[in-house]
């Protein structure tokens, strides 16, 4: 039977893949940077595979159990794990891509041959030797190799927002920092957790709960903390105040806050300036800052000053 932490637990799960994907597709039709893509990408995946194998493997432990055999039971869950693992593995595969197009590199086709044969070719192959000279079983050394490929490619995606150059980067160095420093806070956590999931319901609970946030971090930072107003500088140079306020379905009002702003005036002064309440202003400021992705006067100055 389905518990009601399971439930709520459920719930937090999808409400965070919805989020994430949403904020992903609104910063993908906001800029034009081509890691926006990517990082939806990364999201579609790897929420699937977050609903299909831990809670899939719920469904079917709750529905299964009281009619089948543990030992049957264990090779279901097992089965569902290998069908699931191509998501997860596409998953990584524009996590990585995502990593690189922020420092502006390429991502060849090369790697991305080298990256799948590695994972659906030497990783089973790994396995299936291993399992044959130890007599260990299989799903555990699955388990395994889930922990350690992980690491390896969020490891991997750190080495590569390092890598870039600082004034290559897409974002700005800060920022990078920040993500990378949390993304792996997140990844440890969360690998502690899948170690030790089968010792608790909850344990495993929590497990989940990580593995959905992991997927819903970056499109949060990148929304309400990091700064990317470097994203505005397109393929023109400089673009013209009604065409940067075009680009954003700025009203006519919200352009004169935004002059207003930039000349440095605070909200009660332009409350004045332009006969409105100060009220209005902040309606105004708040809306402004919702279509531009910006957090505070400050990142929507540079943001004006560095696209006009």
């Amino acid at each position: 039977m389905i518990t009601i932490p399971e439930i709520a637990v459920f719930i937090l799960s999808l409400a965070i893949a919805s989020g994430g994907i949403l904020i992903s597709s609104h910063l993908r039709t906001t800029y034009k940077a081509g890691f926006m893509s990517s990082l939806l990408f990364f999201q579609v995946f790897w929420f699937t595979f977050g609903f299909y194998v831990p809670w899939g493997q719920i469904i079917i432990v709750t529905v299964l159990e009281p009619v089948i055999e543990p030992k049957n039971l264990e090779k279901i869950t097992y089965i569902t794990l290998l069908l699931g693992s191509p998501f997860l593995v596409f998953a990584w595969l524009m996590y990585l891509k995502l990593t690189r197009e922020i420092s502006n590199m390429k991502f060849s086709n090369r790697l991305i041959i080298g990256f799948l044969a590695f994972n659906f070719f030497c990783i089973p192959g790994i396995i299936y030797l291993i399992a044959k000279l130890t007599g260990i079983q299989a799903a555990v050394l699955v388990k395994y190799a889930v922990i350690i490929t992980s690491l390896l490619y969020i490891i991997a995606g750190i080495y590569f927002l390092g890598a870039g150059k600082r004034k290559m980067l897409m974002l700005y160095h800060q920022d990078v920092r920040t993500m990378t420093f949390w993304l792996l806070v997140l990844m440890a956590a969360q690998h502690i957790l899948f170690f030790f999931s089968d010792a608790h319901a909850y344990v495993k609970l929590a497990f989940i709960l990580l593995f959905f946030c992991f997927g819903g971090f970056i499109p949060v930072f990148f929304r309400y903390r990091a700064d990317l107003s470097k994203l505005l500088i397109s393929s023109e140079d400089n673009v013209s105040f009604d065409r940067f306020c075009e680009k954003f379905e700025i009203s006519k009002r919200e352009r004169e806050v935004i002059h207003e702003i930039c000349a440095g005036f605070t909200n009660q002064q332009i409350a004045d300036k332009l006969f409105i309440s100060l009220q209005t202003v902040k309606d105004h400021t708040h809306r402004i800052y919702g279509k531009t992705n910006c957090t505070s006067r400050a990142q929507l100055i540079r943001m004006v000053n560095e696209s006009t």
